[in-house]
């Protein structure tokens, strides 16, 4: 195909190889020296015509010439070596005395495969079919017959140098659209490895809000259970302590009277930690050192433990204080020791550590339930049988237990997840079987420096007295033991089980009443808290003390209150009642008032 002629086009580079030196002389005849004829030739056509030629040759070409097959590789290396190779060669078939054509086609091929060649014969040594025997290809070579036209030989020049051009533009664009497959590859290789990586991690948190949402519904009926139980706990505890005070009970009697009251207070104990896993146990918090608690802590673990296992502290330096609960962290701690100990029947090693962590948003990706930030951590590591993977997302269920029947209760880890969540932390768990268990506690830190509490010496307090109160209570036994046992300690007592019924009593009798005494949650709309800023409005000097099975959320409403307000804990013993309802008459409630910042 003939193009019009453009001054970016580059020369093309042409070797003739021929041990003919005329040859040569015709050579550059046709390929250069016409050059000069074609641009007149063009310009007479554009004079005349009025429009560019395009009968000019499309290319200018670069012409060099070799006599021999050797001298003309020579050429072709320098070409290379120089960064302007030939794009195609004419090659004489014979050319004694040294390669003839076949052999100086297989040297140029050697360094240049992608040359295009033209044999140029007269006659030959070789038919086609012995020429594409040795060279192995035919889409590289050409045959033109001797004399030869100049118009064929433009055109083969035109057309090879062309293919030859073609051919390197292929090459390049094909290297750069593997690289850009490469790279887009790369790009969609990452992208789906981003993808199921978010996919896994969406996965995680999925089951993380199951699991949460789990344990909540868990916790609700937990909380519930033990609101109940707390109720008949009260009340078998309080009519085992009024018949244990009878002066003339037998022992036989008084003896099992103190195996009931025994019973009880295990059952109490239960109930307690069945709210502590529910959240909805009271916490006193305070400003703690936390490698202070575990030093106290670590004297009873000692004993707890045994001697054939190791106990090792590993406090952190300058660690931060925390809001908490003194027991209840001691609970935990002793919870989690307690239950290394029983993974390492044949002996083994605990490790408690302390430490401030700096989390960061990677660290989400590997825990769901935690939060970035600073925080207190505190790690307690066995080196016991270790927890099965099926068994691992259950252990924090109460009641669930993998140990013998009378083992165990289940209720060891879910008081220890029930506690921490209390407190705003989270609990993470690594473990396998035969490797030991690891668990880590993160709880908030605090900014400022703890101080260390001073020791209060112990006050004892009177029981009894003459003052009047008003109970409400809608668990009828309830109500009948405490105004039994209230009446025993000298107090005068009007009973309601119902707000709406105290507030007909209120009305006959308020200049009588010094305190009320009332459950926080009771039926026909209206609760202890309610029931309790209506009659303190009425007469502001009235005592309170709430009383509850549980509902941490009500009880901290008591302190929106006006006057000294008490929180007494169901189940309570007669004892208890009597300190508790003393106190609050002799002014000194405050100690017992639930705090707002519990939550």
């Amino acid at each position: 195909m003939l193009m019009t002629d453009r001054k970016d086009i580059p020369n093309r580079r042409v070797l003739v190889i021929d041990d003919n030196l005329a040859i040569h002389e015709d050579f550059r005849k046709i390929l250069i020296e016409s050059e000069l004829q074609g641009k007149k030739l063009a310009k007479a056509e554009e004079a005349l015509f009025g429009i560019p030629s395009r009968s000019c040759r499309a290319f200018n070409f670069e012409c060099d010439f070799a006599a021999q097959g050797k001298e003309g590789l020579d050429l072709l290396e320098q070409s290379k070596a120089q960064g302007r190779p030939y794009e195609m060669a004419f090659v004489d078939m014979r050319m004694p005395p040294g390669w003839d054509g076949i052999e100086t086609i297989t040297h140029l091929w050697g360094v240049c495969p992608d040359l295009q060649v033209v044999i140029c014969t007269a006659y030959s040594d070789y038919s086609l079919d012995d020429i594409l025997k040795v060279l192995g290809r035919s889409d590289r070579l050409l045959i033109l017959k001797k004399p030869f036209d100049k118009i064929e030989v433009l055109q083969l020049a035109n057309t090879l140098t062309e293919k030859w051009r073609l051919q390197q533009l292929a090459r390049v664009q094909t290297a750069q659209l593997e690289q850009h497959i490469l790279v887009r590859t790369t790009e969609l290789l990452s992208t789906r490895e981003k993808l199921e990586s978010e996919v896994v991690e969406r996965l995680q948190v999925e089951e993380a809000f199951r699991q949460a949402q789990k344990m909540e519904s868990i916790g609700q009926l937990a909380g519930g259970v033990a609101h109940d139980f707390n109720n008949l706990i009260t009340v078998i505890r309080g009519y085992a302590a009024c018949i244990m005070a009878e002066a003339k009970l037998e022992p036989r009697m008084l003896e099992a009277m103190q195996q009931v009251d025994g019973a009880a207070q295990r059952a109490a104990n239960l109930t307690r930690q069945l709210l502590t896993f529910s959240r909805k146990q009271i916490a006193h918090t305070e400003p703690l050192d936390l490698n202070e608690v575990i030093a106290q802590v670590s004297k009873l673990l000692h004993r707890i433990l045994g001697e054939d296992i190791a106990l090792t502290l590993q406090p952190g330096d300058s660690l931060p204080g925390i809001q908490a609960d003194r027991a209840m962290l001691e609970q935990v701690i002793l919870n989690l020791a307690v239950n290394a100990r029983d993974a390492m029947p044949r002996g083994g090693r605990l490790i408690l550590s302390t430490q401030t962590q700096d989390l960061l948003p990677e660290h989400l990706s590997q825990h769901p339930s935690g939060r970035t930030g600073q925080f207190v951590c505190v790690t307690v590591t066995d080196s016991g049988c270790g927890i099965a993977t099926e068994t691992l997302p259950r252990i924090f269920e109460p009641f669930f237990t993998t140990k013998a029947v009378g083992q165990g209760t289940g209720l060891g880890l879910a008081t220890v997840y029930g506690i921490v969540k209390q407190h705003h932390g989270w609990i993470e768990v690594q473990s396998a079987p035969g490797q030991g268990a690891t668990f880590r506690i993160y709880l908030p830190r605090l900014t400022q420096a703890v101080e260390t509490p001073k020791e209060k010496s112990p006050q004892t307090t009177p029981l009894g007295g003459k003052e009047t109160m008003l109970l409400v209570e809608d668990e009828s036994a309830v109500r009948i033991l405490t105004s039994k046992l209230l009446q025993r300690y000298g107090y005068n007592v009007f009973s309601a089980g119902s707000g709406a019924e105290a507030i007909r009593v209120w009305q006959e009798y308020s200049g009588e009443i010094d305190l009320l005494f009332t459950d926080m949650v009771m039926p026909d709309g209206m609760s202890g808290h309610d029931l309790a800023q209506r009659l303190c409005a009425a007469k502001s000097d009235l005592k309170v003390i709430f009383s509850s099975g549980y509902t941490r959320e009500q009880v901290t409403e008591t302190d929106s209150l006006h006057g000294a307000h008490s929180f007494l804990p169901k189940p309570y013993s007669p004892d208890q009642l009597a300190r508790m309802v003393r106190r609050c008459l002799d002014g000194e409630a405050g100690t017992n008032v639930i705090p707002a910042t519990i939550s």
